[in-house]
């Protein structure tokens, strides 16, 4: 048998177990709660997963603001893109706490579809893969002079002029 550490817990015991659901579960309550004393009214489910999944990107390293400007125009087109990035404002394109509500603010029940939407068009290796940087457009000119400098200090094949310096004059 392995002795456990002194503040190491057993995840079998019942009491873990049920004690560990009712933090998550509480945290969940909470969190909701505070969103219906933020917002004035008690967020839908859709609306709470979206905020979530879009944290989780950020977490990643993708900004809220670039996720909304690649997906948008892919699922309405780019003209209402950016008529809808406009009338939701700057801080709500940053947030997606502020850019749900704002949506559902504008839309009424029909911000599901767009916030649900979005959230189906999010693909996170696609976005990751454009996250990569790119090659900089000077990398040719680049690639040039380490050729030019590898040609420079290469041993030249064949012997060099060899000039010697005599003194004639003699005081």
């Amino acid at each position: 048998m392995l002795m456990k550490r002194r503040y190491e817990v057993d995840e079998s015991y019942w009491l873990v177990r049920r004690s560990r659901f009712f933090s998550h579960r509480s945290l969940f309550t909470l969190r909701r709660t505070a969103l219906t004393f933020k917002w004035g009214r008690v967020p839908k489910i859709w609306e709470l997963s979206f905020i979530d999944r879009m944290k989780g990107l950020e977490k990643m390293g993708l900004g809220f603001d670039e996720i909304l400007r690649s997906t948008l125009p892919q699922f309405i087109g780019e003209d209402p893109a950016h008529v809808l990035r406009t009338w939701v404002g700057r801080k709500a394109r940053n947030s997606p706490e502020r850019f749900t509500r704002s949506v559902s603010e504008i839309f009424g029940p029909s911000a599901r579809h767009i916030v649900v939407g979005i959230d189906r068009l999010t693909d996170e290796a696609s976005l990751l893969e454009n996250k990569k940087p790119k090659d900089p457009p000077y990398k040719s000119l680049l690639e040039a002079i380490q050729k030019s400098n590898a040609v420079l200090t290469a041993p030249q094949l064949r012997e060099p002029n060899r000039t010697t310096l005599t003194s004639t004059s003699k005081n």
